[in-house]
């Protein structure tokens, strides 16, 4: 799979499609909605996992945060509230899991979110990119593995692991610590399995082809 096949829209339509798309490292947390940035997607981590980590190498453009304007009402309100928003991940942390510990502890891993969905417009979009690079797409201007960042989704990220009978108490202590590395190890590990990450953030990217 390539991550080119997700640069369609700078609007997007459900959550469980659209907020988990990408995991940045390092964290996101620190920048915002219309950053311009270049970066690769990690082919080990998706095949591994199934899960899409884009690594960033440069940040171009680090645009000022103004709230105004940029928190949208998607599906009906559903994106603006700060309910919780739970979807299932790929089987793929579950896999890796159990093959790290050589055996059938995990049976699954989920994702709750609750914070707030930000987005810019693509007018504004290509406003801060022409205050960025003096064109909105300039030419002769290297784009390989650019992009800028559409929507941001900033808040409290659960992730919750469902284990198995065969798993004893401190093999679950041992198979969280595991995943909690993999997240990159900013989170905090709690009972049961369930690894917060408190402040955490999660972006959809406009990759330069669709400039």
């Amino acid at each position: 799979m390539s991550f080119w096949t997700l640069s369609g829209s700078a609007h997007a339509d459900a959550i469980s499609d659209n907020l988990n798309v990408y995991r940045m490292s390092p964290p996101l947390a620190s920048y915002t909605p219309g950053t311009i940035a270049r970066g690769h997607f990690d082919k080990r981590t998706f095949q591994r996992t199934g899960e899409k980590l884009l690594k960033l190498n440069v940040v171009r453009c680090r645009a000022p945060f103004d709230k105004d304007g940029i928190e949208e009402n998607l599906d009906s309100a559903a994106f603006a509230v700060r309910d919780q928003k739970s979807f299932g991940l790929s089987a793929g942390w579950a896999n890796l899991l159990n093959a790290n510990f050589k055996g059938s502890y995990v049976e699954d891993v989920t994702l709750t979110f609750t914070g707030t969905i930000y987005e810019y417009t693509e007018d504004k979009l290509a406003q801060l990119r022409k205050r960025c690079l003096g064109a909105a797409n300039p030419k002769g201007d290297e784009g390989r593995f650019q992009f800028q960042i559409v929507r941001q989704a900033v808040g409290r990220f659960e992730y919750q692991i469902k284990y198995s009978q065969a798993a004893s108490a401190g093999l679950k202590v041992d198979i969280a610590n595991k995943l909690a590395a993999e997240l990159g190890g900013s989170g905090e590990i709690g009972r049961e399995g369930k690894i917060t990450i408190p402040r955490g953030a999660m972006a959809y990217p406009l990759w330069r082809e669709d400039w």
